[in-house]
Formats: C-alpha cells, structure tokens, sequence
C-alpha cells in the first residue's frame, strides 16, 4: 500500500463485511428514535405503529426498486441512499395523510433521524469496499484488498461523520424549537446537499460535471421539502 501516512485503514476481502444487518440496524435506529419523538409529541399509539409499519417497509421497498434500476441487476440489490430517502418521505407523508395526527410532528421527527439511518449505514459499505472514494494518498486514506490495496479516500468515513453532525444538530433544534417544520426542512435541505457534495469524492464520479445520481438527490430533496411545507403546514395551529 502507497501510503506514508499512519492514520490510514486497511480492509481485508472478507467472506462475510455484515453489510446487510448493518444496514438494517441503522434503519432501525431511526425508526426507534421517529417513534420517540412521535409518542413524545402527542401522536397515538396506534398511530405510531403504523407509521412505523408503513415508513419501515417503503424505505425498505424503494431502496430495493432504486438499487435495481441503478444496476440493471436484480441479483445486485443492496441499500441506496437515495431509495431510502424517498421511501422515507413517501412513507411519512403517505401515514400523515391517512391518520391525521400530529401532522407537522410526525413528519419532522422522521425527517430529522433521516441522516442517521444513512449515517450509520454508511459503516457497512465502508466495511464492504462496495463503494469507495477517489484515489487519495493522505491522512485517514483506505485501502482494500478488493481494490489492489490503493489508497483511496475515505468517503464513507466521511459521509458517516457528515450525516451524525446534522442528526445531532438538527436532533437539538428539533427538541428546542416550536417551529418543528422548519428544524425538518433544514435537516432535509442540509443532507440532500452534503449528499450531492460528498459525491464530488466517490471514485465513481471521476470524469463526469454532474451525475443523475446528484439530479435524482436534487430533485428528491428540493420536491421533498416543497412537499412537506404544503401538507405540514395547514396542520399547524
């Protein structure tokens, strides 16, 4: 490995990188804290489980759906940043809709654990060597065994970092403002821009201005922020 730096990470090929369960379990994160904030904020019990229900199978279902046209393969499914979003925010918005509780609550708190679900399942591809970032002979660089142990840059380390930093802030503005929507809005705003940002990094990216993955987050940020503003806010009182 080409790296003069101590700093640096090493992944062997592994038969088993865990990558699926930890996926799952940084979904479940977000869910168990959606809930929280949800029953914490005045919203039905029953209410909450089929939220729940319903947000879990759709980030679950249109990460699958996304990963598949990406890849033209459906023996290659794996879990898509993007999909997950989407499936998120269809799923809120889809239960907010039906159930009419706590509308403007409901849709923030789940808004607002979205960048630690991505987060922390960041880990698994970063585990994985799935994907990885452009080459980078410095500080923090990884190198794989998969890749001909080069030096690449740690973008999934650094979407990880990322994505925690908006949780948590937008977690402390969530719980300090009445002004939930607007806590939500931003966090959205922020992580569908770091999104686009950090893709600048990923070694996929190499020789193109902008790619339609970055169009997709655009649209899917700037629609989803349109989106809950119109059926949020009448709710508000």
């Amino acid at each position: 490995m080409n790296n003069d730096y101590m700093l640096s990470f090493y992944i062997p090929e592994l038969r088993y990188t865990f990558y699926g369960p930890i996926v799952l379990l940084s979904i479940i994160a977000g869910v168990v804290v959606a809930a929280i904030l949800m029953k914490k904020a005045g919203v039905k019990k029953e209410t909450v489980v089929y939220t729940v229900l319903l947000t879990f199978i759709s980030i679950i279902v249109f990460s699958a759906m996304l990963s598949i046209l990406l890849s033209g393969d459906i023996r290659k499914v794996g879990f898509v940043g993007a999909g997950g979003a989407l499936g998120l925010l269809a799923g809120v918005i889809f239960s907010a809709l039906i159930h009419r509780d706590h509308v403007t609550e409901s849709i923030s708190a789940w808004i607002v654990t979205l960048p630690l679900m991505y987060g922390l399942s960041k880990t698994a591809c970063h585990i994985a060597g799935c994907c990885h970032g452009i080459p980078y002979n410095g500080p923090f660089s990884v190198a794989y065994e998969l890749y001909d142990n080069v030096a690449l840059f740690p973008v999934q380390l650094t979407e990880t970092i990322t994505f925690l930093i908006i949780f948590f802030i937008g977690f402390i503005v969530y719980l300090k403002t009445p002004n939930k929507l607007r806590a939500a809005t931003i966090v959205l705003l922020a992580s569908g821009f770091s999104k686009i940002a950090l893709e600048f990094l990923r070694e996929s990216h190499i020789g193109e201005i902008i790619s339609g993955y970055q169009i997709l987050v655009f649209c899917i940020t700037i629609l989803g922020a349109v989106i809950i503003n119109i059926i949020a806010r009448p709710a508000k009182k």
